[in-house]
């Protein structure tokens, strides 16, 4: 396959690079809006001229490159605009209002709340539009469901950004699916409730039916669950322990409901569906029949969109299939993604888009590289084989991305596919049909006792695998570049060999003198090297920084190789205090670092910079002068005196503080005119940077 002659890679690479470029740079739509049409105007003259005479065909290869740049461009700015109703435009964050919401997805839960994805209907009865996340605590135990209306009296707050160095940039993520805000709603806050039951499409109301019989079938709770997970995509039932136990085996996409089980399903649909074949036009009919019945499960499971990325994959290689052609898995993974990047070209920047596709294309490209390492006959073991290589070519694959975005990988990722791959189909299968049975009211008690049996076994195995934690390697942060540095070394290997693998079973592969590609990959690790030495020569920053954290307090010092990391978390339960630690230790200035803890005191001294801390008992020493002050746990104290007293260079309210109060010291700060600087609002303050 000579990979550019296929006109949708190039016209998908200028897509996404379009994409990309208005991510960046965020330019006016004019400009691409006329680009655009010129380029249009100039493909149409040239398709309607070049009938009657010869034109440079580059004028028509500019033209369309430059057209699906800017449209790339012109609609992921579309898709980020608002809306003049969207509630975000009416300055209601921070403020209690009479808010209507529609609960429109659902959530896994964390361990502190239940999840929703809402519509926010109506602000002060004014009619707006827009999604929300709302929070429920789960010690309030509401059995609220997707489709409930709810009226609240309570505030939208605007999610937290990056306000450490190297968090996770919650705000970002949000709004690249839609959602601008959140609401922590507490049961006495709800003015009233409505089933909105019967307000459901079809779809999703017997989604809510196979939810209840699932639950009144007999099946264990965490079996249950996982049933769910795995055919629903409802993952609010499953123990975050049993989430916790998957992810670190490496299992974690079992109860993602994504290609993995769309695939199976697609399977399993074609054999029951295989008598259609039967008749005149079988092979379209039953084509139509896959695609409307794989997009009625998009819609059963609530239209996520990992689901909506695998339906729509597979819905091409339905059709791909019954073609009987022998079309590459390539051009099918690029029309599904330009076929959805022209819906939403905001999926490009999801974690879980690139995920899909990275593991997919990269099953298509290594697994017959390591498949080709040790063919064997005999059907069984072939099978097995098959099943490590595609594990390992896929893990290969999402490697970098796993690491760039969550900073860890299972080492035992192999043993938990193994034992779960082969089985995954027959549970797919038997949960599908006891849902069936369930809903024509037959007797399924022997397949409920079967299933309990088996997931059980699975649950309570996997988490004996992930409880080998010195398998799973932590704590490893690459930055973009690195990460897009070593995907191109890999592929270019993984290039340079594919052409010297034989068909032949006696002779596997054969290496000839060294490809381009070749050289690519070793320029990539030269590259890739060099930045991490000059990383490492310039990583000699000191910082004395005061950071985020909600209810609490922390300081860190840090210099080329040692940090230390100074706190204050006593108002907070044990559990939100360990959370809350080992966030503050990952950040970007303490890694690769030799990190001692310490407890936070009054007056921090650091090469010339003093930092006073008054915590809640308001107590200080007025004979420290011209330091950063840090106001904590709210203290009771007359500001303006303190102002007079200690002259300081600035004042610093961090995350432990209420807002109402910050609000104040605000005013005073303005008046006596010192610079008082919020942590929630600009996030960390690195002193060592604010003295220069």
């Amino acid at each position: 396959m000579r990979w550019l002659d296929y006109p949708f890679y190039r016209i998908l690479f200028f897509l996404v690079v379009g994409i990309i470029f208005q991510h960046q740079i965020e330019m006016d739509d004019l400009s691409f809006l006329i680009s655009s049409a010129i380029c249009f105007s100039v493909l149409t003259f040239f398709i309607v001229v070049s009938k009657f005479v010869r034109l440079p065909k580059f004028i028509f290869a500019t033209s369309t490159y430059v057209f699906f740049f800017s449209l790339g461009a012109l609609l992921f700015s579309n898709k980020n605009g608002l809306s003049n109703d969207h509630f975000i435009n009416k300055q209601v964050q921070g403020q209690e209002h009479v808010l209507q919401l529609n609960l429109k997805q659902r959530l896994a839960p964390n361990k502190f709340n239940d999840r929703f994805y809402a519509e926010v209907v109506a602000i002060d009865q004014e009619q707006v539009s827009g999604k929300t996340l709302v929070l429920f605590k789960r010690s309030d135990s509401l059995d609220l469901k997707v489709g409930d209306q709810l009226t609240v009296y309570d505030d939208v707050n605007i999610p937290a950004f990056a306000r450490n160095p190297g968090d996770f940039d919650y705000r970002k993520y949000l709004k690249s699916i839609d959602v601008y805000g959140q609401i922590y709603v507490n049961t006495p806050k709800i003015l009233s409730y409505e089933n909105g039951s019967q307000e459901l499409g079809f779809l999703l109301g017997l989604r809510n039916t196979i939810l209840e019989k699932l639950k009144a079938s007999g099946l264990n709770e965490n079996p249950r669950g996982v049933i769910e997970a795995l055919v629903l995509g409802q993952r609010q039932n499953v123990d975050p322990e049993v989430t916790k136990s998957f992810r670190d085996a490496g299992v974690i996409h079992i109860l993602a409901l994504s290609g993995l089980h769309v695939g199976i399903i697609l399977l399993i649909l074609r054999i029951l569906t295989k008598r259609i074949l039967r008749i005149k036009y079988g092979r379209w009919i039953q084509s139509i029949v896959l695609i409307l019945l794989l997009w009625s499960f998009a819609l059963l499971t609530g239209m996520s969109p990992s689901i909506m990325r695998a339906v729509t994959m597979f819905s091409f290689v339905a059709i791909g299939l019954n073609l009987k052609r022998k079309g590459s898995v390539y051009h099918s993974l690029t029309l599904s993604a330009f076929v959805l990047l022209l819906f939403d070209p905001r999926l490009l920047f999801q974690v879980g888009f690139q995920l899909s596709y990275m593991a997919v294309f990269s099953i298509v490209l290594i697994q017959p590289v390591l498949a080709g390492l040790w063919p064997w006959r005999n059907k069984v073991k072939d099978f097995f084989w098959n099943i490590f290589t595609v594990t390992v070519a896929a893990q290969i694959g999402v490697a970098g991305i796993s690491l760039f975005y969550f900073n860890q990988f299972p080492g035992l990722f192999i043993l938990g596919n193994m034992l779960l791959l082969p089985v995954l189909p027959f549970i797919i299968g038997a949960a599908l049909l006891l849902i069936f049975l369930l809903l024509l009211g037959i007797p399924t008690e022997w397949l409920t006792t079967v299933l309990n049996v088996v997931l059980e076994f699975i649950i309570e195995t996997v988490a004996r695998i992930s409880s080998l934690e010195s398998f799973i390697v932590k704590d490893i942060h690459l930055t973009f570049w690195e990460t897009a540095l070593i995907y191109i070394a890999l592929f270019s290997f993984v290039l340079f060999l594919l052409p010297y693998f034989k068909r032949s079973k006696r002779e596997r592969f054969y290496l000839k003198k060294p490809n381009w590609m070749l050289h690519v990959s070793l320029l990539s690790l030269v590259v890739l090297f060099g930045l991490k030495s000059y990383d490492r020569i310039n990583a000699d920053k000191e910082t004395f920084m005061v950071l985020h954290q909600a209810t609490g307090s922390a300081v860190s010092l840090s210099n080329q190789d040692q940090a230390t990391l100074f706190t204050d978390l006593h108002v907070m339960d044990s559990l939100r205090a360990v959370i809350s630690l080992d966030r503050l230790k990952a950040i970007e200035t303490h890694r690769d670092k030799n990190l001692s803890l310490a407890d936070l005191n009054n007056l921090i001294n650091y090469k010339n910079n003093q930092l006073l801390i008054i915590g809640e008992n308001g107590f200080y020493d007025s004979s420290v002068r011209n330091a950063t002050v840090l106001l904590s746990h709210s203290p009771k104290i007359n500001l303006e005196r303190l102002i007079l007293e200690t002259q300081p260079k600035r004042i610093i309210a961090d995350g432990s503080n209420y807002r109402n109060v910050v609000t104040g010291w605000k005013g005073t700060c303005d008046k006596m005119g010192v610079e008082l600087l919020n942590t929630h609002e600009v996030g960390a303050v690195d002193l060592m940077i604010a003295n220069d």
